[in-house]
């Protein structure tokens, strides 16, 4: 199965209504099936845990050998998500010598619950960590080089995860913002007005807008900002701001609300093995920046092996693009989903294989 396009945080405004920006672990294993369909053998087993109200079942697919083996578990982005999901990039860490893990998220597949608009990303945090804590127990795992790979909205995952658990020995991070999540919509919001041939100086003005609507703290200064988005027949089609509220309703946003999480906190302090990719045209993430930004809180903390990749053609998944824009991901074929750019595959599977050396 292809991957689906992932928006890495889509904020919509209704009337009467807040915006909101976009879990003892028990173990059950049965063995499945073996496959080779790809030409890399491996054992896949069904995973079951339990993390909070959420009851989450995946796949962990095991590459051949005896004793345990270092494990990568993958981090989906924003939306449904499924456990069959980068069959191709499995392939690449199965040849390497890992096993991984991936699971249906929850409300999706055979996972079930549903999580909060207030705390998605910390629920998921938690549900990483809780898969972490039981994987350490199975006797094909090795606990102590257990990984993750996370896109997208898992670059606001994992760094939660990371301040919960000192289990994670390493990170592949894939399209992964280095600022806070209102920033980040705005440059996707600027990027994709652009594309749709707005001019790029009324692109930043939107840009500025929505940045500023989430720190405005007064119905007058919500305003100003909000009605110039609102207004906009462009930005409205692409359903950012598609209301607005009344001043009786309107309330100040907080800064402890999620889209104000900066994950650059976390990654400052981090000094575990990473590999952060970037495509050289994410039209969802800013990859100058975030390319920019990871070097230097990585290099903050003293991190003495981290290695970020800006890799050239490549849209958000690092995927072959003519733009990278959202219009050519929606109508990308599934073929088109597995494009992936050479050298990202090349430098992941090489630097997996050199990590344990």
């Amino acid at each position: 199965m292809h991957k689906p396009p992932e928006k890495f945080l889509k904020i919509k405004g209704r009337k009467m209504r807040r915006w909101s920006i976009l879990i003892a672990a028990s173990l059950a294993l049965s063995l499945v099936s073996c496959s080779s369909r790809s030409g890399v053998p491996h054992s896949t087993e069904e995973v079951t845990f339990q993390s909070g109200r959420f009851r989450v079942k995946g796949e962990l697919r095991i590459p051949p050998g005896e004793g345990r083996h270092p494990l990568v578990i993958m981090v989906h982005g924003d939306g449904p998500a499924h456990r069959s999901y980068f069959f191709k990039l499995k392939e690449t860490i199965l040849r390497a010598g890992y096993a991984t893990l991936m699971w249906d998220k929850p409300g999706h597949g055979k996972s079930t619950g549903k999580f909060s608009d207030e705390n998605l990303r910390k629920e998921r945090a938690q549900i990483l960590v809780d898969a972490i804590a039981a994987m350490k127990t199975h006797p094909a795992v090795d606990a102590g080089r257990i990984g993750v790979w996370g896109i997208s909205q898992a670059g606001y995952v994992i760094p939660l995860a990371l301040s919960r658990t000192d289990d994670i020995s390493f990170m592949i991070l894939v399209g992964c913002a280095g600022e806070n999540g209102i920033n980040q919509t705005a440059y996707l919001i600027r990027r994709q007005l652009e594309f749709a041939g707005v001019s790029p100086v009324e692109a930043r003005e939107a840009e500025d807008h929505f940045i500023r609507l989430f720190y405005a703290q007064t119905f007058e200064e919500y305003i100003i900002h909000a009605k110039p988005l609102y207004d906009n027949p462009v930005q409205r089609k692409l359903g950012f701001v598609s209301a607005l509220w009344d001043e009786e309703n309107w309330r100040p946003h907080h800064e402890g609300e999620e889209g104000f999480f900066d994950p650059l906190e976390i990654m400052e302090k981090t000094t575990i093995p990473a590999l952060v990719f970037f495509g050289e045209k994410d039209t969802q993430v800013d990859p100058v920046q975030g390319a920019r930004a990871y070097r230097e809180a990585l290099s903050r903390a003293g991190n003495g092996n981290f290695r970020v990749e800006l890799i050239a053609g490549a849209d958000h998944n690092i995927i072959l693009c003519e733009t990278g824009s959202m219009e050519e991901r929606n109508r990308r074929s599934g073929k088109g989903w597995s494009n992936y750019a050479p050298a990202y595959l090349e430098i992941m599977e090489e630097w997996l294989k050199g990590l344990y050396r």
